[in-house]
């Protein structure tokens, strides 16, 4: 998606006298077509005028820093002295596996958000996408959050669908949740575009593999149980009358 950072610039009496961003080398963007920048209004009630620059979103793959870059002659900022102020756009990404899962417990989805700095967690926000109303997590009968740590640039954020909830969803059938996160690092940030974190309901089954052999010979039978998310907690055989 497309991103915009922004430059306040404070303590005057009318518009800056010239604006313009460019990249952390020095080269001039204003006429790149994959940048948009917008000088900003003059505030008189708060002595400030907000210019913000908007990078298209194929070029925000990593974390870049750009030279604000404003004139004010009130101050004495002319040309060839104009300020340059470091504005950095720092990126993340976020992804999801979908998974299988059983609709007779509890369940947990997971997104993953990467790139962040190890001190500044993000807030991630978790959305049924039937109505679009986020969870809380908090007091939910329903639902559980934990919004997770940062490790080496990576925050992984798992909602826990309880119980009574997964019930509701019926076997063979899938259903979608929505992640987004919000800087923490950076406040002003808007919040991200969402993800499907996406869960396929399972159908239990066991299929019995009976053989015919010749009587007398060694012989093997089987029981296929289908539908699980994991290794079976038990296992065994009995004969016909419960005889273990």
């Amino acid at each position: 998606s497309d991103s915009t950072i922004s430059c306040n610039v404070t303590g005057l009496t009318k518009a800056l006298d010239f604006v313009d961003w460019e990249t952390s080398s020095g080269t001039d963007i204003n006429n790149d077509s994959k940048y948009t920048i917008t000088n900003g209004i003059f505030d008189e009630t708060t002595n400030s005028e907000t210019t913000t620059l908007a990078v298209k979103g194929s070029i925000s793959a990593v974390d870049t820093n750009y030279n604000c870059v404003v004139g004010a002659n009130e101050w004495a900022i002319v040309s060839p002295n104009y300020r340059q102020t470091l504005v950095t756009l720092d990126v993340f990404a976020m992804s999801s596996t979908p998974k299988f899962v059983t609709n007779k417990v509890e369940q947990m989805l997971t997104c993953t958000i990467n790139g962040l700095d190890d001190n500044n967690p993000v807030e991630v926000i978790w959305r049924d996408t039937r109505d679009g109303t986020p969870l809380s997590g908090a007091s939910d009968t329903d639902y559980s959050i934990d919004q997770g740590t940062v490790s080496s640039g990576t925050q992984s954020s798992v909602l826990t669908i309880k119980t009574d909830k997964m019930k509701t969803y019926n076997t063979g059938s899938s259903f979608t949740y929505k992640c987004s996160a919000k800087s923490s690092q950076y406040p002003e940030s808007a919040e991200s575009t969402e993800l499907d974190v996406e869960a396929n309901v399972l159908t239990f089954g066991v299929e019995a593999v009976s053989k015919e052999v010749l009587v007398g010979s060694d012989s093997t039978i089987s029981c296929n149980v289908t539908g699980l998310t994991k290794a079976l907690d038990f296992v065994d055989w009995e004969t016909s009358s419960g005889t273990d």
